[in-house]
């Protein structure tokens, strides 16, 4: 395997603060180094560096447990970039952090559904059924506007992609939603009725990305690699991203992995 799994300890994370003045500062040089979150799309990234070593580029990826110590890691300088997380999340994140993180490029969009291994169809679901969901604001929005789309809530007029619960105006099953941190959904789909979450959680919890009981597909939801803006036009990463964005073997994997879920950006010649 090429990836590294861990989970950024306080210790090391207080090491990281202390050493972000030098890492700012720090020249491009050595490894590329890119921070991933629990995801079977990284078997893509593992693809695309594959190619890049092949090519000459010394690259390290390093997967984390969680959504937020990835782009944490690259504000202090311990990771050059990161790919896991759309354009809504990383605004959100910059928002409550005040880390200016910038999105350097698309990589792949994939969609978003209701999942479930006890109910065969979205009518199937009883009344009081316990439904998961990311519980960040972000996804929390996305989840409750495809709960609406499926006709399972109505929210308020107005509910946009930072919908809250206080948001549902009608929920006539009495759906009990049950936040859950996003990583920890696909080990969740064993105790509740479903759970909204993405194709790679569906995935890794068992079950096929393409049956769920519900799915949309909205390419504002494409992941990006993202950098500091002091790292983002490091000719390392520039050159990384267009060997993944062109890699044959890339979209192969993602194709195996999401089927007809998947999309990629448009790149150039």
């Amino acid at each position: 395997m090429s990836i590294t799994r861990r989970t950024l300890s306080m210790g090391t994370l207080a090491l990281a603060m202390a050493a972000g003045g030098a890492a700012r500062s720090r020249a491009a040089e050595g490894p590329l180094r890119i921070a991933l979150a629990t995801s079977v799309s990284n078997q893509a990234m593992e693809a695309a560096a594959a190619e890049a070593r092949a090519q000459g580029m010394d690259i390290r990826l390093t997967e984390f447990s969680d959504w937020v110590t990835p782009n944490r890691a690259v504000f202090f300088g311990e990771e050059d970039a990161n790919l896991f997380q759309h354009r809504p999340y990383l605004t959100f994140t910059n928002q409550q952090s005040g880390w200016n993180l910038v999105p350097v490029a698309p990589a792949y969009s994939t969609a978003f559904g209701l999942y479930s291994k006890r109910h065969a169809t979205l009518a199937a679901l009883p009344e009081g059924a316990r439904i998961a969901y990311s519980g960040d604001v972000v996804n929390t929005g996305r989840s409750l506007l495809l709960l609406a789309q499926a006709g399972l809530i109505t929210l308020r007029p107005g509910a946009d992609e930072r919908a809250a619960l206080e948001d549902i105006a009608i929920n006539p099953r009495r759906l009990r939603l049950v936040s859950i941190e996003g990583p920890q959904i696909a080990r969740a789909l064993e105790e509740v009725d479903a759970a909204v979450t993405y194709p790679t959680f569906a995935r890794i919890g068992g079950l096929d990305p393409s049956r769920a009981l519900f799915l949309e597909n909205d390419e504002r939801y494409a992941f990006f690699f993202v950098a500091r803006p002091d790292r983002a036009a490091d000719p390392r990463l520039l050159r990384f991203i267009g060997i993944y964005q062109r890699s044959l073997a890339v979209k192969e994997t993602l194709r195996k992995l999401y089927g007809e879920l998947v999309s990629f950006p448009a790149t150039p010649g």
